[in-house]
């Protein structure tokens, strides 16, 4: 059983997390900023961020296609514990975790 826990634990710590420690409770992708608020607490800070996703369109009046965009607004959750934990960021978009990503620690 330990050797399970410690491989568990390896995996979080390398790479993109895939799910965030909060006191015992734990969160990770397509869980609801609901969740996130509840288990986390508020981030420390939130970013408003928009994709411009590219689209052909067609323009009847000049007979030719024209390269167009799509606004996707998402958010960008940082969480800072403080020095002794990683500063995570959490990419959140329709309401829903997208990524958790381990920057430095935090201060």
């Amino acid at each position: 059983m330990r050797t399970v826990v410690f491989f568990v634990a390896l995996l979080l710590a390398v790479g993109p997390a895939h799910a965030l420690r909060c006191g015992n409770a734990i969160v990770s992708k397509g869980d609801s900023t609901m969740t996130l608020r509840h288990e986390c607490g508020e981030p420390t800070q939130v970013e408003q961020v928009v994709d411009r996703v590219p689209y052909r369109a067609y323009d009847q009046l000049n007979n030719s296609y024209y390269t167009a965009y799509e606004e996707r607004p998402y958010e960008v959750w940082t969480y800072n514990f403080g020095p002794n934990r990683f500063v995570q960021r959490i990419v959140v978009k329709d309401g829903k975790i997208q990524s958790i990503e381990s920057q430095g620690y935090g201060y």
